[in-house]
């Protein structure tokens, strides 16, 4: 799988989460958890299958279908804060087995995942036996392939990495990597949390589905699930010190360092 951090991206305005679709092809819509009146109390949900994180883990990517509706919910932080995430199973089935990852970073308005703009993750569209039915990935003209997946052999539908960044584009040209920053679960029960969590200012994306390795005799879909967010501002002064054991360490490295070459 290709570390997405070890390129230099610029800074990229994101946030969303990905799911399950009625629609075979998974353009970026948005359900803002930061909106009292789409999101009151910041509570916001979906329907999930109890695979579709998972899928995100493996060494190709994931099916982006098969986590929420079609739906990428986003966050803005207008300062540094202390942010609490919880995603539970509200089915009444106790077989979602939530778990979520958080990036930074924004899609484009109608990005999806059969662009052949993405430079990252290439790809053309199969127009038979209909358009948008599954997804052929191709190489792009200059020759060079997909470092996401094996894309001269093998055919995929949606696209998503639970474990690293990625990108998408969409028909405009418009192209952005949200990156990769934590994930949560699976824990196999019916909520995971990510508590207390210090972001600074900025956009961000949660990505959520079940965390059940995919066996065709036991998949479920149409799960109900629900994201709730907490957040609480931290004044400048104070996020300095929660950021200061990450600086002391790094300042004790380099004297190491220096002391060594000495």
């Amino acid at each position: 799988m290709l570390n997405m951090n070890r390129f230099n991206w610029a800074a990229l305005a994101v946030v969303s989460l990905c799911g399950l679709s009625g629609q075979a092809q998974a353009h970026v819509d948005y359900a803002d958890l930061s909106d009292p009146i789409s999101s009151p109390g910041g509570v916001n949900g979906g329907t999930f299958t109890n695979f579709g994180w998972h899928n995100g883990t493996e060494a190709v990517l994931g099916d982006s279908h098969s986590l929420a509706g079609g739906t990428f919910f986003k966050f803005h932080l207008d300062q540094s804060s202390l942010v609490t995430i919880t995603f539970s199973d509200i089915s009444g089935t106790d077989a979602l087995n939530p778990a979520f990852s958080l990036y930074s970073g924004l899609f484009a308005a109608e990005a999806h995942d059969d662009t052949t703009v993405d430079p990252l993750n290439p790809k053309v569209l199969v127009s038979t036996p209909t358009p948008h039915v599954v997804k052929l990935a191709s190489p792009v003209d200059n020759g060079v392939l997909s470092p996401f997946r094996d894309t001269e052999h093998v055919e995929y539908r949606g696209q998503f990495d639970a474990l690293d960044s990625w990108s998408m584009a969409n028909n405009s040209g418009e192209w952005a990597v949200i990156q990769y920053l934590t994930h949560v679960g699976p824990a196999g029960g019916n909520s995971v949390s990510l508590v207390n969590y210090l972001l600074g200012a900025g956009d961000y994306t949660i990505a959520a589905g079940g965390g059940t390795v995919y066996d065709a005799a036991t998949a479920l879909e149409g799960l109900d699930g629900q994201i709730s967010l907490s957040v609480t501002a931290v004044p400048l002064p104070a996020a300095v010190w929660l950021f200061a054991p990450v600086l002391a360490g790094l300042t004790a490295t380099a004297r190491k360092r220096n002391s060594a070459k000495g």
